[in-house]
Formats: structure tokens, sequence, C-alpha cells
């Protein structure tokens, strides 16, 4: 059977059927923002990062569930930071979620604004046309209520119906980051001779 192309860029948990990404951590440290001071648990995640599992993600189908193993480079392991990164990341993402709640929102209120505008501005065309006015200035005014009526609705439809499935999918992707599966997995430091075990993001 043929593989298809995010196949062979990613391992997968024969186990759940889950696609994996591995990351590969010099320190617990490196998962976080490095200008970010804040209290452990509530600091941001390194930006390499971020960018690193939005890429991945777009190569993998929305129909596919993550599971992200972190190869730190230390044979020894520290539950309690396990912990906090894992509360970081879902923190991150639930707060990533919220945003683009508020950007689809924002896109479905102003849609509706656009709409009940054109609605006015046709309206008003519908009634003023029934008046046999034959002045230039009246016809201008005719001609500029209906295709403003029309240059609305086409706004309107277009930020619904189009525009909206960028946040709408953004959504399903960040749910399904946020779904992912955590786990660790512990190294060594590799020797000069031997290859990195895991992708850099």
């Amino acid at each position: 059977m043929k593989r298809t192309h995010y196949e062979t860029l990613y391992r997968k948990n024969e186990t759940n059927g889950r696609v994996i990404i591995d990351i590969s951590l010099e320190n617990y440290l490196e998962f976080f923002h490095e200008w970010d001071n804040a209290v452990f648990k509530k600091r941001d995640l390194n930006t390499g990062l971020t960018e690193f599992l939005n890429l991945c993600s777009e190569d993998i189908p929305l129909r596919k569930k993550l599971e992200i193993v972190f190869c730190v480079n230390t044979a020894e392991k520290q539950s309690e930071k396990e912990d906090q990164i894992r509360t970081s990341y879902r923190n991150y993402y639930i707060s990533m979620n919220r945003l683009e709640q508020r950007k689809t929102k924002r896109l479905v209120r102003f849609s509706g604004v656009l709409l009940f505008t054109s609605i006015v501005l046709l309206t008003a065309y519908t009634i003023l046309n029934n008046y046999t006015i034959t002045k230039t200035v009246y016809k201008v005014l005719l001609e500029s209520l209906l295709i403003g009526g029309w240059v609305f609705t086409w706004e309107a439809v277009h930020l619904f119906f189009l525009d909206i499935f960028i946040p709408f999918r953004r959504r399903r992707e960040i749910m399904r980051l946020l779904d992912a599966e955590i786990s660790f997995k512990y190294i060594c430091a590799p020797t000069p001779s031997s290859p990195p075990p895991a992708d850099r993001y």
C-alpha cells in the first residue's frame, strides 16, 4: 500500500493510531519562551515550538489525532516538570482557542452589520424608485443606493461564507493540538558520531 506524504514524515502509534510528532529538547526550560519571566506554570510557549507544531499540523490531515513526544536530552526524569509542561501546553492552547472564538464572533457580528446596511440601502432604493422624478441628482442617488446595497451584500456574504472558514479551520487545528497526548522520552547526550534522536523545532 502506497504511503501518503505525511506518513513518510511522521511515525504512527500502532496502539492508538495517533500520528506522532517528535520534538527534541535540550532541557525542560527550552519548552518555554526565553523572554517570558512569568511563574513557571504560566510561562508562554517557545515561539519556535509553536511554529513547528503549526507546520506539522498543516502536514497532517485534520481527521488524524496527534501524539507529541518530547525527547529530553537527559537521562533523569522529573515528573513535576513534566506536569508543569503539560499544564502550560494546555493553558496556551485554551487561550488560543478563546482568541479564535473571539475572531469568529467579530466576523459574524461585522457580517450582520454589513447585511443590515445592505437591506436598508436596497429598501430605500425600492421605495424611492417608485417616484417618477427625472432629475439627474435623484437618479445618481438611486444608482448609489443600488450599487451600495449590492456591494454591502457581497461583503457580508464574503465574510460569512468565505473568510470565516479560516478561523473555523484554525480552531479545529487548535482543538486537535489541545487533545494531543503528551509523553516524554529521556536520552543521554548524543556522542559526536551519533545522530540526534528526533527532529528539532
